[in-house]
């Protein structure tokens, strides 16, 4: 009797954990995928105490198993949170990007969480799984997660001001390469340079700014691939000198066909503006410097603002190049 009662328990706490696990999946997917929680997604909650709670859940479940194999508590709930992201990804729900961003976080909330319930059972010896409090450390594991995304929502992170700039030399006169500041058309697929961002995460490359005069301002009108269009609207022009700009963006194009989560003018990330500086040099040369300056909230802001680093500076050194390459040899630069 004492046996069946063994063996009802397991399945019922083996149930349990099941459940908590499914709901957590389906409530965390309503945060990233309804309206209006875009900030949900981009703290610590989210990003690092939802894995840790599917590991732990996992590991748990481990309990009621003869073997308790450091390697499979580590690797099977990483590979289940692996298995979400591709599912989001293949199924078009995400971006590539989006899906870089989160994965180290998510592999090291897992393992960690998992490696952590591993610990307590190394140091506290058997115990019961499906006892009441053990249930109840169930319900808690996965609770703790959202209570955490909720303390987030009600007392965001301030906002932080990044400014990414990359610089290159050209052989060349200021005179020479201004042109190219003000406006590039007809950027060819294959100008510039390979990148991280744009080879491998799939971000649209340029293919043209045109400078247009609207309500008496200046306009640069940017369009990158063949669907994702921005503005840039002049604040200062030196010719030969400097240009510079604040974004605006008339559509929803870049979240559309990059990533949804990442909005140029949204909760968490606003591209405030940019500009080019002309350095002339004693050997004739000019060094070029582009800048973009960013704001971001997040209690992660440390690791999103290498992903910004990151990316705006690959964005940034394939445009340098392209003015490079322009001024240097217009006409071969489709070869």
């Amino acid at each position: 009797m004492k046996d069946r009662n063994t063996s009802r328990a397991d399945r019922h706490g083996l149930w349990l954990d099941l459940a908590m696990v499914v709901l957590m999946i389906a409530a965390f997917g309503w945060l990233a995928f309804g309206p209006g929680f875009a900030f949900a997604t981009s703290g610590i909650g989210a990003l690092l105490a939802f894995p840790f709670a599917i590991g732990a859940l996992y590991a748990r479940r481990m309990y009621t198993a003869d073997d308790y194999p450091l390697t499979g508590c580590l690797i099977i709930p990483v590979a289940l949170l692996v298995a979400i992201l591709a599912v989001v990804w293949l199924g078009g729900f995400e971006g590539l990007i989006c899906i870089a961003m989160i994965l180290p976080l998510w592999i090291v909330g897992g393992a960690g969480g998992a490696f952590a319930v591993y610990l307590l059972r190394y140091t506290a010896g058997d115990g019961d799984a499906d006892s009441g409090g053990a249930r109840l450390n169930s319900v808690g594991l996965a609770l703790a997660p959202f209570a955490i995304i909720w303390a987030e929502m009600t007392a965001p992170a301030p906002w932080e001001d990044r400014i990414v700039s990359r610089s290159i030399d050209i052989d060349a006169p200021p005179s020479e390469i201004w042109p190219y500041l003000v406006e590039i058309p007809d950027i060819a697929e294959n100008e510039g340079r390979r990148t991280f961002t744009h080879d491998l995460l799939g971000v649209a490359r340029p293919r043209e700014a045109r400078l247009v005069h609207r309500a008496g301002l200046l306009v640069r009108k940017a369009r990158w691939g063949r669907d994702i269009r921005f503005e840039e609207i002049v604040t200062k022009v030196v010719p030969g000198r400097s240009i510079a700009w604040l974004f605006a963006f008339p559509d929803d194009s870049i979240q559309r066909y990059t990533d949804r989560h990442i909005a140029p003018d949204g909760p968490i990330l606003k591209l405030v503006g940019g500009g080019y500086d002309l350095h002339p040099r004693e050997d004739g040369s000019t060094r070029v410097v582009l800048s973009t300056h960013y704001r971001m909230r997040s209690r992660l802001g440390w690791y999103l603002g290498w992903w910004g680093e990151r990316t705006l500076g690959d964005i940034e050194e394939n445009v340098l190049a392209i003015i490079r390459d322009r001024s240097g040899n217009v006409t071969d630069r489709r070869s």
